[in-house]
């Protein structure tokens, strides 16, 4: 799972977004209202770009290796989608990175998943608010520069302004514990989620030695972007956009 900080790959642009807090006018009928806050440094990233075909993993598998970096070697040749998951706890928002994140079920209601290793704020937060929303990310530079701004953990809030530029602002939702909402050229989409409850054991926080598996119900979509994209994704150390088609199924 993506997460912690790291170094950015080499030559993202530099990206500026809106950030909004998402309140709970889905339940309520409530509206937006926006305040602005005063600029900072916009962020940079940068990335190295390739042709179509990617270059040979860097990847080594030995088995001379601990059975565990064994397993982490084999598991960077596949490709794990990318997306940023944010939650409020009541006094900040909080936001993470992750490659863990999949759907579940589709019916009756749809449910996704992901794991988290404990102990983190933003799982405090989706625990205290039971609500967070995940952002699906577009596959290239944009999207890449939303990823790798949340890997830097959540030490500091400001995590969120280091995404804006000098025509962002923030909006105020109506709930003192909504999660954000980011929008900007990096996002596809916005699934609004909950915590399973009854559709889960623990209410969809299942221990598992040192993460937590979170199991949610999506309750809305937020259209981001127009443009169709693929989404973000991670493998061999590097944020990567969709390859060239190998055939169609």
């Amino acid at each position: 799972m993506l997460g912690d900080a790291r170094s950015a790959p080499a030559s993202l642009e530099t990206v500026g977004f809106q950030i909004q807090r998402c309140d709970d006018r889905f339940r309520r009928g409530l509206e937006i209202q926006d305040e602005g806050f005063s600029p900072i440094r916009p962020f940079h990233s940068s990335s190295t770009v390739y042709s179509n075909k990617p270059p040979t993993p860097t990847a080594a598998v030995s088995t001379s290796d601990p059975l565990p970096e064994q397993l982490r070697s084999i598991m960077r040749l596949l490709t794990h989608p990318v997306v940023v998951c944010t939650a409020h706890d009541g006094t900040h928002p909080r936001g993470m990175t992750m490659s863990s994140f999949t759907s579940l079920t589709l019916t009756p209601t749809p449910l996704i998943t992901f794991n988290v290793l404990a102990p983190s704020r933003t799982l405090d937060a989706i625990t205290e608010s039971g609500e967070f929303n995940i952002h699906i990310l577009a596959g290239d530079r944009n999207g890449a520069a939303v990823a790798e701004n949340f890997t830097r953990g959540n030490t500091d809030p400001s995590v969120f302004q280091s995404l804006q530029s000098a025509a962002s602002k923030q909006g105020q939702g109506a709930g003192s514990s909504s999660a954000p909402v980011l929008v900007g050229d990096g996002i596809l989409y916005v699934l609004r989620c909950r915590l399973a409850g009854d559709a889960a054991p623990n209410g969809g926080l299942i221990r598992v030695r040192d993460h937590i598996v979170v199991v949610a119900e999506v309750v809305g979509t937020v259209p981001g972007i127009e443009d169709k994209e693929f989404g973000l994704s991670y493998s061999d150390r590097s944020f990567r956009g969709a390859g060239e088609v190998i055939a169609r199924h």
